[in-house]
């Protein structure tokens, strides 16, 4: 149980300033197929009922989105109370994380879509589908969207999801966020209790990981999930590199550059080779699902890990009863050998597309409903839950209440677990994210890291990709399968040593005749191009 004076402190992060969006009104559908209706034409579902519910007649909507772990609880107590105000039934269909993609790209491919798909921001078959007409066009719907309407003049970072110039999902914001990071997490009490520094640069990481398994040889020094594609992602751009095409800001001013064709890439594939060579890398990491590593980290087997810091508070709880000195903390970004300091922070917004599939019956409704939740009402219901259930307002400000704090705050991932169990936040489906929530339930830990990641201290915004032509998505999508896929063959053999670093020149010059250049190029017009329409 936390002490009084934990709970006051949560409290107070919980009382800061809720900022709310404006209330929309919302009709219904379902994913029928029939002729699509003009953006002017009235509702067909009607309007608002005298007894306060949002719609006048109830109606079901199947929403695909991303399970990942705890489960989604597909009957949560929240979807009902959605019900209760909106008359809009969820029968959510979670796809597990490492099938999604697959997942989404066959409902498309057999246009066989349900009637709202969460699709994640940067996936090139969004556009593509969006080109050939397979979700709805949300721009010829404003009228019926007063609040994305209004958060499309006050957020540019908006418009880089449309395609042809226009907006064909509503996006994932984020209404107040903990600030989380890609980040350096080390088991510092065990640096302590071995009298090691602090690691200040990524030669001084290496130095600690080898005594920390000498110190500990049955222990794995460092492990990471989905192979070297998240390793060369978040600590390939501490390094001074990055992953494939991604914004550098450090390259003429700030440009898109296809990383593993440059020969700053050469430095954090070395580098792993090293680490994997001497075992200081798990040797399964290729294989690693985020489950593998949040129980390497959360046992004790693992005492490194290079990837979103929250994780950290989660490895802490677990530790605790059995190691209670053991504690994972944030190391401040690494200095590269080009005397760089940086490191990826997560971006304010997610911007993943929340999509109506263009056959719906009533494309108003649909349209009015997702809108909904951008408002004061679906804001709080869907990070909050039911009033008097789930929290309770203090001052006008909402604060989860003391039974659900108890009754989570035994589980491995007190959070993730209460969103998921009553159908709340990021993990389900809310398109307006609100993490004070996340911040109440966490330890004081996670609020202390969230202050340390900040662009004084070297770190730096994810950068969302600019919206393509036609033209410019069909190149892509010739090349980008192309180049990825030379990249995906021939990454972990560079890693694991089967192919010599030697060799790392002639990769990266087939990278640039495949297609490389011509990547970055038609990023970087199409990004000039949205700065000069968006000043």
């Amino acid at each position: 149980m936390q002490s009084n004076k934990l709970q006051s402190k949560k409290k107070i992060v919980l009382m800061s300033c809720l900022c709310i969006t404006l209330l929309g009104a919302a009709a219904c559908s379902s994913n029928q197929s029939g002729k699509q209706a003009n953006g002017n034409t009235p509702a067909a579902a009607g309007g608002e009922k005298a007894g306060g519910k949002l719609l006048a007649e109830p109606i079901t909507f199947k929403v695909m989105t991303v399970d990942s772990s705890p489960q989604i609880v597909k009957d949560a107590p929240v979807f009902k109370h959605i019900f209760d105000k909106t008359n809009v039934k969820i029968e959510l269909e979670p796809v597990p994380s490492a099938n999604y993609d697959q997942k989404a790209q066959t409902l498309i491919a057999t246009n066989n879509l349900p009637d709202i798909t969460r699709i994640p921001n940067g996936k090139p078959y969004f556009n593509e589908a969006a080109k050939n007409g397979m979700f709805l066009p949300i721009s010829d719907y404003l009228d019926y969207a007063p609040n994305i309407k209004r958060l499309m003049k006050e957020n540019k970072e908006i418009g880089k999801g449309e395609v042809n110039g226009k907006l064909y999902g509503f996006p994932l914001l984020g209404q107040w966020k903990l600030q989380l990071a890609q980040a350096p997490m080390i088991r510092m009490d065990l640096l302590k209790e071995q009298n090691l520094e602090v690691p200040k640069t990524f030669d001084d990481l290496y130095k600690v990981l080898k005594k920390l398994k000498e110190a500990y040889p049955d222990k794995i020094p460092f492990t990471n999930r989905e192979g070297a594609a998240n390793l060369l992602t978040s600590m390939g751009f501490g390094m001074g590199s990055g992953f494939k095409i991604y914004y550098d800001p450090n390259v003429e001013g700030g440009k898109y550059v296809y990383g593993p064709s440059r020969p700053e890439f050469k430095a954090p594939l070395e580098y792993l080779n090293k680490l994997y060579k001497e075992k200081l890398l798990d040797p399964d990491y290729a294989v690693n699902t985020v489950d593998n590593m949040k129980e390497k980290l959360s046992s004790g087997r693992a005492l490194f890990y290079y990837d979103n810091n929250s994780f950290g508070d989660q490895f802490n709880a677990s530790l605790k009863p059995v190691s209670p000195k053991a504690q994972f903390e944030l190391l401040l970004p690494l200095k590269n050998d080009l005397g760089q300091t940086r490191n990826i922070m997560y971006k304010k917004d997610w911007l993943h597309h929340f999509t109506i599939n263009a056959k719906i019956k009533n494309p108003q409704a649909a349209v009015k409903f997702l809108d909904w939740m951008y408002s004061d009402e679906g804001t709080l219901i869907t990070n909050y839950g039911i009033e008097g259930e789930h929290f309770k307002l203090e001052g006008g400000k909402p604060v989860i209440m003391d039974s659900i704090m108890k009754q989570f705050a035994n589980a491995k991932d007190p959070f993730r677990n209460m969103q998921n169990a009553l159908g709340i936040g990021f993990q389900t489906f809310t398109l307006n994210v609100d993490e004070h929530p996340m911040a109440t339930m966490s330890s004081p830990d996670l609020v202390r890291w969230s202050e340390m990641i900040t662009t004084k201290n070297g770190y730096v915004s994810e950068v969302a990709p600019p919206p393509f032509t036609d033209s410019e998505i069909d190149k892509l999508k010739t090349i980008l399968s192309k180049v990825d896929t030379i990249v995906n063959q021939e990454i972990d053999k560079f890693v694991m040593g089967a192919r010599p670093m030697s060799e790392f020149d002639s990769f990266a010059q087939k990278l640039k005749e495949s297609g490389a250049s011509e990547i970055e190029k038609i990023y970087n017009e199409a990004n000039d191009r949205y700065k000069k329409s968006n000043p």
